[in-house]
């Protein structure tokens, strides 16, 4: 298992997409639509700068995770699943091996919009919430990297490619990452806190405020990791079923 993590992390680090969809993306956005708040707005708790932050923080993060994850989908179809599945690796090692690599793609985003809120809106956390908010947002898109391995193990490209931006963009808006779900209509509030995409934001912003995950948050990422965990699995498995 420690080769197959040698392997896929030099793969991820020769990716040019990683610098361009969870980097820059978010960075300017945040530049954008961070100056139109005001200085006194509060939102999920925090100062709205901080706040915006971490939610296109994890926006990059979700984009970067969710890319390479979906990206196994080409080597299904060039047969390095096939090959992968007659070495003595079983599936369930081999998945979350995969999806360790994955979620390290999130890790730039994290820290390059933290960057520039410190830059641009003076946003100053202290060394120990700093180190907080990036160990748990790298740790909180576990679940999301096992849902780009299911989907990358589960289709052709064709339809992995499509699959994967509505996920990440239907999970994004509704999770509350681009527009405050303070602003949200009742009944889409509700839906937002089931999603994975609000509580994986709920542990930045509470890293902000300096308090501990919320039970609840951690709760809702769990259940929801667990049933993408059990379809990537049921993916690699039937991806690499001879025929």
């Amino acid at each position: 298992m420690r080769a197959y993590l040698r392997f896929e992390l030099r793969r991820l680090v020769r990716d040019p997409r990683l610098l361009l969809f969870s980097v820059l993306g978010p960075v300017v956005t945040y530049v954008i639509f961070s100056a139109l708040s005001a200085d006194g707005d509060r939102l999920e708790g925090v100062n709205a700068s901080a706040a915006l932050m971490v939610g296109l923080a994890g926006y990059g993060a979700l984009a970067g995770v969710l890319s390479v994850g979906s990206s196994v989908s080409q080597e299904r179809a060039v047969g390095w699943l096939r090959q992968l599945r007659v070495t003595p690796l079983p599936a369930g090692p081999a998945v979350v091996a995969k999806a360790l690599v994955c979620t390290l793609s999130g890790v730039p985003s994290v820290v390059a919009v933290g960057i520039t809120g410190r830059i641009q809106h003076h946003v100053d956390l202290g060394a120990g919430r700093w180190a907080a908010l990036l160990l748990l947002m790298w740790v909180g898109t576990l679940p999301f990297a096992l849902l780009g391995l299911a989907i990358g193990y589960g289709l052709t490209p064709q339809f992995a490619q499509p699959v994967n931006f509505l996920a990440f963009l239907g999970l994004s808006v509704l999770g509350g990452l681009l527009v405050p779900v303070a602003y949200f209509p009742a009944v889409l509030r509700h839906l937002a806190h089931a999603l994975p995409t609000y509580r994986f934001a709920e542990l930045g912003w509470r890293s902000v405020a300096g308090l501990a995950p919320s039970p609840s948050g951690l709760g809702v990422l769990t259940a929801w990791g667990l049933a993408f965990a059990a379809l990537a699995v049921w993916a690699y498995r039937r991806s690499t079923v001879r025929r």
